[in-house]
């Protein structure tokens, strides 16, 4: 027979949506925001804020199947209420054993089923996040609820029986949500922050005003946003056409050693997914943004800045904070590796208080000259317009561990992100 170790290592992978999550959404004031709705991501519980602009998230109950596939024998279970619904496939005893995150049984319940779906009225508990353990014969897994009926899903497999020890550990490493809180409204750009408490209240949202949209040839709307005297897109560009509807053509995949001269595209691990294009846009080479090159990338009353232009930007965000954190003040809320060895004012650490600017910007990463998909998640290189030399260009750059928008020259073979500025 398995352990109860094995029984919780089985759990590895598994997403945990445990959510008691409340707040208010404001503008960037302290105006409340009606109608915003609020989302966490994973979970995928939603809620819409109210008059005074608050919001509660109650984590639904569900069922999450481990590795895409179902329980095993037809097993599967969730928490609703105070009901634990079961389904089973044969006549089996049912037992289910409740824990506290210390480890502490709390209490049993046995009841004889025939095969179909079943309630099983749980203890009341107070408020707080307690483990589940289901057996049935000699197959067993483990729940984790809160108070409101919360829950997350473990994978069915053989075990001797229940061990305080190894479900406190449990308890312990996984009690925290791995997610993010998203909220949208029309007339803002949407707002995303990592969360992660297992029981959340007072959760304080700003949503910054947006300057409008503005949609490329392919039609992939961006949101905008205003910054001193400039309107910049608040989302890295991802066409794969010129604005005359004429295709910009894809890098050669493999290795390539960056000698090609013409205008080209690709998506980072030539991921063509919707999701990843859309979150971190595509990577050009410099010659796609060559200011001689006839064609352009950017939509009508759009272009690539030039390098005074991203001056321009860095000076113009000054009002949101120092010269010692204009990375965070352009960094994005998420996905960014954790990094605060060298200095805090780091997009990279503690991630929820970046972004004043609504820049947004994300670690897209860059392709090299090898044809090497590179520092995603810790870095993002956007393409200027002005020239080093007949084989260098000019790029401007964020870092997790770094604290300013760097300046650095890069190979034109070399693929990087673009961030549009309007004429006006």
């Amino acid at each position: 027979m398995a352990s109860i170790k094995a029984l919780l290592t089985g759990l590895v992978g598994v997403s945990l949506c445990m959510a008691n999550i409340s707040g208010t959404v404001t503008d960037t004031g302290i105006t409340p925001i009606s109608g915003a709705v609020v989302q966490l991501e994973n979970g995928g519980q939603t809620a819409t804020t109210g008059a005074d602009g608050n919001f509660t998230l109650v984590a639904s109950a569900a069922i999450i199947p481990v590795n895409g596939k179902l329980l095993p024998n037809g097993l599967s279970a969730r928490i609703s209420g105070t009901l634990l619904n079961v389904t089973i496939a044969e006549r089996a005893v049912v037992e289910v054993a409740t824990f506290d995150l210390n480890g502490k049984a709390l209490s049993t319940v046995r009841q004889s089923m025939d095969a179909g779906t079943h309630s099983i009225a749980l203890p009341q508990r107070g408020a707080g996040v307690y483990l589940y353990k289901v057996k049935l014969g000699n197959r067993e897994f483990v729940l984790k609820g809160n108070s409101v009926g919360g829950v997350s899903s473990g994978s069915a497999i053989l075990s001797e029986g229940p061990s305080s020890n190894y479900l406190a550990k449990q308890a312990k490493t996984t009690a925290a949500i791995n997610d993010v809180i998203a909220a949208t409204k029309t007339g803002y750009l949407n707002y995303r922050v990592v969360v992660g408490n297992s029981d959340t209240s007072g959760i304080a949202i700003k949503m910054i005003a947006s300057a409008g949209t503005v949609t490329d040839v392919d039609g992939n709307v961006y949101q905008t946003v205003g910054i001193g005297n400039q309107v910049w897109m608040a989302e890295n560009l991802r066409v794969t056409k010129y604005n005359d509807g004429s295709l910009i053509p894809d890098f050669p995949i493999g290795p390539w050693y960056g000698d090609v001269t013409t205008p080209m595209y690709c998506f980072y691990n030539n991921a063509n997914n919707s999701d990843s294009a859309r979150k971190y846009g595509a990577l050009y080479d410099w010659y796609a943004v060559n200011p001689v090159n006839p064609k352009k990338i950017a939509p009508t009353g759009w272009h690539v800045p030039s390098f005074a232009e991203w001056d321009t930007l860095q000076n113009s965000i000054m009002p949101y904070g120092t010269t010692n954190n204009i990375a965070k003040i352009l960094a994005a809320k998420t996905d960014w590796l954790s990094f605060c060895n060298q200095t805090k004012n780091s997009p990279g650490c503690n991630l929820t208080t970046n972004n004043s600017s609504g820049f947004s910007a994300l670690p897209s990463g860059c392709r090299d000259g090898f044809g090497e998909f590179l520092v995603q998640d810790t870095t993002c290189y956007w393409w200027s317009t002005s020239e080093s030399d007949s084989a260098w260009a000019r790029v401007r750059s964020l870092e997790a561990g770094g604290y300013d928008l760097r300046k650095y020259v890069a190979p034109k073979g070399q693929g990087n992100s673009v961030r549009l500025v309007s004429d006006n």
